[in-house]
């Protein structure tokens, strides 16, 4: 039988001396992870930007913890306000560090932030690498994404599907690609590093941010639905593994982190029985995607805003993508949360 997140926690050592570093600490992935290590007895510097939220990161690790116990985890934090692309706050954040979780990343499926998305996720990665080469940190994860990886032929995508370069279709997907290449030269010249790639992450997040829209979207419980499928993981999973990964010394290697595979359609209505409202009942077709996509283009040219549907977004919705799983439960003896889980337990936390 294969151990739970809990099972995991329990192997993991209680009181630690070194520092670890958190990059992007206030972002879905990085503040359940601050939250966990905290929770170990570690002592974590939390990085983030002058414009990062701090208020719904406490709202986050209340909801984690409890109001009484969620804080006193939140004050335990040492926090370091540094950008990923300012390599002097990285210097001095990565002082004294034994280990990094790079989890700092911009997510858009919108070609306006093709700039930002190339200097954050691939520059500021290697900013990351060079910072942590030079601070003699010894250990780093990096936080990917199944984005980076090929798509398959009729069977689920692993670590070790190909990916051609005309399967880099958005623009995310090309950043964190670049990215991965700069984490690989860092373990070239000395790093041990390990990256994860989950895919769609359910968790704690702002409604701007891409997970959080998608838990909205499920919330709202739209009338449609698009014909495609993809893989779904829940952020306490993502945190384990990563977790478990580091202290296991599984260095130069990828892990593909993934719970369920399951069509939108499912998807919704699984959505629908746990937070009460109609399932979904009609079937939006690719062809029509292809149509609102080019409308909700022109539509953010007079709102000044990223268009809510992009050409990216729309394609990924048609398409049924499927992940493999089976090597990080090899490596961990590990088991994922069911979608169904996921759902009721960030329900509380979204309404």
């Amino acid at each position: 039988m294969r151990a739970s997140q809990a099972a995991i926690e329990s192997r993991i050592l209680t009181t630690f001396a070194a520092v670890t570093v958190i990059t992007g600490a206030t972002g879905i992935v990085g503040a359940r992870l601050a939250f966990d290590l905290i929770k170990e007895g570690r002592n974590v510097r939390a990085m983030h930007r002058p414009s990062s939220d701090l208020d719904f990161m406490r709202k986050v690790f209340h909801f984690y913890g409890g109001e009484e116990k969620g804080e006193r985890l939140f004050l335990a934090l040492e926090w370091a306000e540094a950008d990923v692309l300012d390599p002097l706050a990285l210097e001095s954040a990565f002082r004294d560090a034994e280990e990094v979780y790079h989890c700092a990343a911009l997510v858009s499926y919108s070609s306006r932030d093709a700039q930002k998305l190339l200097l954050t996720n691939a520059e500021g990665t290697a900013n990351v690498v060079n910072a942590a080469l030079e601070a003699g940190v010894q250990r780093l994860c990096h936080i990917s994404s199944v984005s980076t990886l090929g798509k398959g032929k009729g069977k689920p995508v692993d670590e070790n599907t190909p990916v051609k370069r005309s399967e880099l279709r958005s623009i995310y997907g090309k950043s964190k690609y670049l990215a991965e290449r700069e984490v690989w030269r860092g373990a070239a010249e000395g790093l041990q590093a390990f990256m994860v790639n989950p895919s769609v992450i359910l968790g704690p997040a702002k409604a701007d941010q891409s997970s959080g829209m998608f838990m909205n979207m499920l919330l709202e419980g739209p009338f449609y639905y698009p014909p495609g499928g993809t893989g779904l993981v829940d952020v306490r999973d993502v945190s384990a593994c990563c977790r478990a990964l580091m202290r296991a010394g599984h260095f130069g290697e990828r892990f593909l982190l993934n719970a369920v595979n399951a069509s939108y359609r499912d998807i919704l209505h699984s959505a629908a029985s746990i937070f009460g409202h109609k399932p979904p009942t009609f079937a939006v077709q690719a062809w029509m995607l292809e149509m609102l996509w080019p409308l909700a283009a022109v539509g953010s040219a007079f709102t000044a805003r990223s268009p809510r549907l992009s050409k990216e977004l729309a394609r990924n919705a048609a398409r049924s993508l499927s992940y493999s799983n089976e090597k990080v439960l090899s490596a961990l003896d590990f088991s994922f949360a069911p979608l169904e889980d996921s759902l009721r337990y960030y329900k509380d936390f979204y309404l």
